[in-house]
């Protein structure tokens, strides 16, 4: 069981058409250091009215709890998939059991190795809840994914395109194509570029379309373009496209596929057009800080305001990384590993708050974001949101630390203030 960490002062001192293949394999080389990731994509299908769905998920096998057996190591998840209407409707589920096996100590934590698995259904078109959920049988740990999928219609345009699924690598071998699926939708800064696979549909007697891709930055800017005529030869035309980002910074952006006219003077008219996020990290933080500027901002529970101040002062962004990585390098608990645990638990914490407590501000900003990033997961949470006599109110308790904060809701619009203990605990820590 890995052990809490507590921020405080201490802290100072694809079935798809022909002969392609998605190849999730167990043991999969792997950049991510979150606990789950999901991409779901979606592809016509076969059956009359039917779209179908694949979802590619990827456990990293540092949040596997793997038991010694013999001389291998063994563990074991169970997968729970689920698509509901709106009206929460059960349309499909899906139970499996994953039993994983390793030689050796070092790849059960290894943060490069991961589970990967896909599922697939088909379903008519329209807009589900998917609800996904991975125990470990041994830990009895669950992280449970909850999101909103939308299926397209894909036989009701004349030409329409698929969902992208990308890729870490697109292996070509005869005529087998196969495809290991980034699942994460993150690649880290000076990989020289990605690849993705997507489908171009044909219900009407065109024989080629125009394909362009767009990487689009923060800002929806263009930042790299590229286009070619695609030669539509049966209903479905499989898409292969790699694009380079080597010289893109770490930061979010979209990829987005447009279906033109052929003929250059229609270009302007898309006829279909399909996009995917996806991010670039640095490869020695954290992949939830996509922003350095922000991330320093938000080092304000545990830095000094000299320490602040001395890496916001440096000279160049070089020079700000430079500083940042020495003020973590510092509260590294096992410099001997790749991985500083403090500074990823910390930016989880800060990436909880803002999924969690955001309102008219950022979460991390809001006194629950604090208190969640300073402290953690509260062990007990006490919620009383519609009492007559009182404003709605939580209280958080952590036994262990024998402390608890009451927060409450004073404007009635979901801004819990700090209200017990008085002590100003938003300030750094000095």
């Amino acid at each position: 069981m890995r052990r809490s960490i507590l921020f405080t002062a201490m802290m100072l001192g694809v079935a798809a058409v022909g002969r392609l293949s998605a190849q999730p394999e167990f043991g999969a080389q792997s950049d991510s250091r979150a606990s789950l990731f999901v991409q779901t994509v979606a592809f016509a299908s076969d059956q009359l009215g039917r779209s179908r769905l694949d979802i590619y998920l990827q456990v990293p096998y540092t949040e596997i709890s793997f038991v010694q057996q013999d001389d291998m190591y063994r563990g074991d998840i169970e997968v729970a998939a689920e698509l509901q209407t709106e009206n929460g409707e059960q349309v499909w589920h899906q139970n499996q059991t994953v039993e994983l096996q390793v030689k050796e100590f070092a790849q059960t934590v290894s943060d490069h190795r991961s589970a990967l698995r896909q599922l697939s259904t088909t379903v008519l078109p329209g807009t589900y809840r998917f609800v996904l959920q991975i125990t470990d049988r041994d830990s009895k740990k669950n992280v449970q994914v909850n999101r909103t999928v939308h299926v397209p219609d894909f036989q009701r345009d004349s030409i329409s395109v698929s969902d992208l699924l990308l890729a870490n690598r697109i292996t070509t071998e005869g005529r087998q194509r196969t495809i290991i699926p980034n699942t994460a939708g993150m690649f880290e800064e000076k990989t020289p570029d990605f690849s993705f696979y997507g489908e171009v549909y044909r219900r009407a007697p065109v024989d080629s379309v125009r394909l362009l891709v767009r990487v689009m930055d923060a800002k929806k800017e263009d930042v790299r373009s590229e286009a070619r005529v695609q030669v539509l030869a049966g209903p479905t035309t499989q898409v292969f496209w790699t694009v380079p980002i080597d010289s893109l910074p770490a930061g979010s952006y979209v990829v987005a596929l447009d279906v033109l006219p052929a003929d250059p003077a229609d270009s302007a008219r898309v006829l279909a057009r399909s996009v995917r996020p996806f991010s670039i990290t640095w490869f020695d933080l954290p992949p939830t800080i996509t922003n350095l500027d922000k991330a320093i901002a938000q080092l304000r529970y545990v830095a000094k305001g000299s320490e602040l101040d001395y890496i916001e002062e440096a000279k160049d962004p070089a020079e700000k990384r430079k500083r940042f990585m020495e003020f973590w390098s510092k509260r590294d608990p096992d410099p001997s590993t790749p991985r500083n645990e403090l500074m990823e638990e910390y930016y989880a914490r800060v990436a909880y708050a803002n999924k969690n407590f955001s309102h008219y501000m950022e979460g991390w900003k809001t006194d629950m974001g604090m208190i969640y990033i300073r402290f953690g997961a509260p062990e007990n949470v006490e919620r009383h949101p519609f009492e007559l006599s009182t404003r709605p109110y939580e209280i958080w308790y952590y036994y262990q630390l024998n402390r608890e904060f009451v927060f409450v809701d004073e404007s009635g619009f979901g801004d819990y203030r700090l209200q017990y203990p008085t002590t100003d605990l938003w300030g750094r820590i000095r």
